[in-house]
């Protein structure tokens, strides 16, 4: 009997399903080099106690600790570095703040910046500066050392965005007039912010038909994303100071932390995709691809709250969203910019966010395992060794927010490829199917979906993979699908499907 291979190709849910060159369902997964890698679940290592169980709805796996949690729901997180190199994060609560090293200090009685909004944060030499909602702009004075926010100083205004940009900090969506942007004295955000030719401080007002400004990309020059349009501010002194340049006048974000900045280039929301520029030009990422499966499954109420983080070990970027009637964020599409790429994944957190893996050394185990035994990662498991690049979030748990990175288990893995024909022309009776990928088991669940040439299509039961690697189906028809569920658990790569079949005449 003949076997025909299908490659688990692109994640193109916006193509035909019939002669789809890749699949209509990847989730749980990342693009990798020729098919997908696992999506890991969410795990946590903390001072005290033991871990939450692999069921958990959230999906995330290992101890807790008091110096891991947050006292309500993150709105907003930033990954900053220290003079030391060390990791710091940066976040907010709806009415306080707090810093992150080794453990979790808040910072409270602030102003509500409310339902749908989250904090910005920006790094200015040793300062950390924070905006949001109508509270006036709150700093640490040295990233090193102080945990504790306050007001800062020169009477800057009320603003929901900040960045630093050259020498200056730049603010935006200044209260009261959304489209204005303000900055600082020159290399110094604590002094007067009133306009002078002397320090340079000053104002503009973006046009206003592109709408308030979302956020802002800073780094030698500004780029300025708005709701309807994306302005490029460059540095050209006194007296104008900066000078502004159109880059898109018909596309900006409603999502202003959709926008996810790698070098020169953002990645972002607009109002029909996902799109990058690089402050000249912007060009598609989703188009025809992915776009129309996204606003379909996304809670259109909730769209602005759309948010991203780099995972830098995969090359990716992560965006989590409220799927439909969702209440919390319970969805990622993910962006292979090293693949170009798109994949998914079925998680709940409150904020996701770029991170690194705290060390943890065998002495401490005790404090976090209370029987050594009952471990369930190796002890040279990459989660007890510090400083690797990780993507992390804050995921809830009750009324708290509770800090994690995702390197636990593989998450449960589907795909689902496109319709295709192995024999075009005649109907095919199909009797085992083969995952092909690198596992510690065979484990795998396959479901073979046929179809006549009027479109009629049959389920197959689901059915497991046994000790010989193959699971056995029956079926017929002239096209057919296969759907493939790897169970959570150790495996590396997928690359494909195989399926036995024989023709089985016409009709």
């Amino acid at each position: 009997m003949p076997i025909v291979e299908i490659p688990l190709g692109e994640w193109l849910p916006d193509s035909p399903s019939f002669k789809n060159p890749g699949c209509e369902v990847a989730d749980n997964v990342i693009p990798a080099p020729g098919g997908y890698r696992p999506f890991n679940s969410a795990f946590t290592t903390g001072s005290s106690g033991s871990g939450f169980s692999s069921g958990f709805s959230s999906g995330f796996s290992g101890g807790t600790g008091a110096a891991d949690f947050a006292s309500s729901v993150v709105k907003g997180a930033r990954q900053l570095f220290d003079n030391s190199g060390n990791s710091v994060l940066v976040g907010g609560l709806d009415d306080g703040l707090f810093i992150r090293r080794a453990v979790l200090t808040e910072t409270g009685s602030l102003t509500s910046i409310g339902d749908g909004e989250a904090w910005d944060f920006a790094q200015f030499n040793d300062f950390v500066i924070a905006t949001g909602g109508s509270n006036a702009p709150q700093y640490l004075s040295d990233i090193d050392s102080d945990d504790t926010w306050s007001a800062l100083g020169g009477s800057p205004p009320n603003a929901k965005r900040c960045a630093k940009v050259g020498d200056f900090l730049m603010l935006g969506h200044v209260a009261g007039v959304p489209n204005r942007i303000q900055w600082s004295a020159f290399n110094n955000p604590t002094g007067a912010w009133a306009a002078s030719r002397l320090t340079q401080a000053g104002s503009a007002d973006l046009p206003t038909e592109f709408g308030g400004v979302q956020r802002i990309v800073g780094g030698r020059y500004a780029t300025v994303f708005q709701q309807r349009g994306i302005m490029r501010l460059s540095y050209v002194g006194p007296p104008v100071v900066w000078r502004a340049d159109t880059v898109s006048a018909d596309r900006g974000t409603m999502a202003p932390f959709s926008v996810v900045n790698i070098g020169y280039f953002s990645f972002f929301l607009g109002q029909d995709g996902f799109y990058v520029t690089n402050g000249t030009s912007v060009d598609p990422i989703g188009t025809q691809r992915i776009n129309r499966w996204f606003f379909e499954n996304v809670a259109q109420s909730r769209i602005k709250e759309v948010h991203g983080a780099i995972d830098w070990q995969n090359e990716c970027i992560v965006w989590a969203f409220h799927g439909q009637n969702s209440t919390e964020y319970n969805r990622f599409l993910i962006y292979s910019y090293a693949q170009n790429r798109w994949s998914t994944a079925t998680t709940i957190v409150n904020w996701v966010v770029s991170s690194t893996l705290d060390g943890i050394d065998i002495d401490s185990l005790d404090a976090v395992y209370s029987n050594l035994d009952n471990i369930s990662l190796s002890l040279d498991s990459d989660e007890f060794k510090a400083k690797d690049r990780r993507l992390a979030a804050f995921i809830p748990s009750g009324s708290l927010s509770l800090y994690a990175t995702f390197t636990g288990e593989p998450l449960e893995a589907t795909w689902e490829t496109g319709e295709f024909q192995p024999s075009p022309g005649r109907r095919v009776h199909a009797s085992e199917i083969w995952p092909v990928m690198e596992a510690a088991n065979w484990d795998s669940k396959m479901t073979l979906l046929m179809s006549g040439n009027r479109g009629q299509r049959t389920t197959s039961a689901e059915k497991a993979a046994g000790w010989a690697g193959f699971a056995p189906v029956r079926g017929e028809g002239q096209k057919m699908a296969v759907r493939w569920v790897k169970p959570s658990g150790t495996w590396d790569e997928a690359q494909g499907i195989q399926v036995r079949f024989r023709p089985s005449g016409f009709r």
